[in-house]
């Protein structure tokens, strides 16, 4: 080989080291709430090159969940999630947070799994850039429900049984009374982690199965909440700010029932939201909620006979709760009265719902509150493809399935993650605009920590 050809080797495998090692993945920020959309970025990449990011993570139980997808650089050598679609792997479209709520289990469980999690964890995942074959670049993510300063203490006054979330500020933007579904307990506290870092105090609250609650959902006094938004508004972090009420499927039921009752609650938010007072979901015909001492009107309990379904295939109890409201006069009987409700509503529901027909219901609400002249800037978000199960967070969306795989909720996780990055913002958006009044930046009283 002669010296010149030498020389030209060494200038080549120089240039090809100094090529590679500008190849760089980098995420930003690096830590982040967990509802808050981070930018992914690769540069130093040749027009048109194929690379593929990895993503992996490990949860509270010990398993690993990844999720992988593969891309081409655009003109300036670069990909960004929030511009690139992936050319392939476990999500399409320009998500730019695809590559995390798209994660999932490998082996048998895949597609089984809800990703779990709790308001106090810290989540990281590693996210790697591989070019070749080759890892050549490595970043990782940092999410949390709260930001530094947010204070939390546990309720257990006066039969109220919850969590108060306060945030680092002292700012008064008002507070956000937070419920969770069907699976009982303190399960809303996630939501109001993430609502006391956007600066509201925030009260999840249990209403049945915790501590000495009801153990099921029957008859459950809509007064219990009327005592929450009084305690709320009396916590010395609350100020003059006005309350909204923030839940998910059957706390979105009690959640309007109980504003149509209390006119201290100036705006609602319900997920997955009913538009009539339900039978409890317990062996008694009693309906799921009460007033002074007596059941709400209530649609009772029902199959539909033409629905059975084969063992080992999941149920979709949407198809019985339509059955249910077949008698137009039971469900007009059992209406709940959302034109009393003082404040604004939003309400975000799927099309493809498979636990109750949400979207139907949501519908009706509004179409309530418009004819009995109870408008006030009421907004339905409606997403096609989604069911019951849209998330706040930026997390795995996991398995449609529940109950062990008994039962189907809807629509799909790439459905539901779509739907949830769109909705959660809106949310943050109504609740600011519905509580302006409360917004401006008035000193307040020392918080409760």
């Amino acid at each position: 080989m002669t010296r010149r050809a030498h020389i030209w080797l060494g200038v080549a495998s120089v240039a090809a080291a100094g090529s590679m090692s500008a190849q760089s993945l980098r995420v930003e920020p690096r830590t982040a709430l967990v509802d808050s959309s981070v930018r992914i970025t690769v540069t130093g990449l040749e027009p048109g090159q194929a690379v593929i990011l990895r993503a992996s993570r490990t949860d509270s139980a010990g398993r690993t969940w990844q999720s992988f997808a593969g891309y081409r650089a655009d003109a300036r050598g670069m990909v960004d999630l929030s511009h690139a679609a992936p050319a392939n792997g476990f999500y399409h479209g320009v998500t730019p947070m695809g590559l995390l709520v798209s994660m999932d289990v490998g082996g048998p469980a895949r597609g089984t799994l809800r990703y779990p999690f709790k308001w106090a964890d810290t989540i990281r995942t590693q996210i790697a850039l591989e070019i070749g074959g080759r890892t050549v670049s490595v970043d990782t993510l940092t999410q949390t429900f709260t930001t530094p300063g947010v204070g939390m203490r546990s309720v257990r006054d006066g039969g109220l049984v919850g969590t108060i979330f306060t945030p680092a500020d002292s700012i008064d933007r008002g507070a956000v009374l937070v419920l969770g579904g069907s699976e009982g307990g303190v399960s809303s506290e996630d939501i109001a982690a993430q609502l006391a870092s956007h600066g509201y105090v925030a009260f999840a609250l249990a209403y049945f199965g915790a501590d000495s609650l009801p153990t099921s959902l029957d008859n459950i006094p809509l007064e219990y909440f009327g005592r929450a938004l009084t305690y709320l508004r009396a916590d010395p972090a609350v100020g003059h700010g006005a309350i909204a009420i923030l839940a998910t499927s059957k706390g979105a039921e009690a959640a309007l029932a109980a504003a149509a009752h209390f006119p201290e609650v100036r705006a609602v938010v319900g997920y997955a939201p009913s538009s009539v007072h339900w039978s409890c979901i317990c062996a008694s015909p009693h309906s799921s909620w009460s007033l002074g001492g007596v059941g709400l009107p209530n649609v009772p309990a029902g199959t539909d006979p033409t629905y059975l379904v084969p063992p080992g295939f999941p149920l979709r109890p949407a198809v019985n709760y339509l059955f249910r409201m077949r008698d137009s006069s039971v469900a007009a009987q059992a209406a709940i009265h959302v034109e009393d409700i003082k404040g604004p509503i939003l309400l975000v529901a799927g099309d493809d719902d498979g636990l109750w027909p949400s979207l139907s219901m949501a519908r009706e609400v509004m179409a309530r509150r418009g004819r009995l002249g109870a408008k006030h800037g009421d907004v339905l978000l409606h997403y096609a493809g989604a069911g019951h199960l849209i998330g706040k967070a930026f997390l795995p969306a996991g398995s449609t399935l529940i109950g062990g795989g008994r039962v189907d909720t809807g629509g799909t996780p790439a459905g539901n993650s779509l739907a949830q990055a769109d909705a959660w913002p809106r949310v943050l958006e109504f609740l600011r605009r519905a509580l302006r009044a409360s917004a401006a930046a008035t000193p307040r009283r020392s918080r409760v920590r």
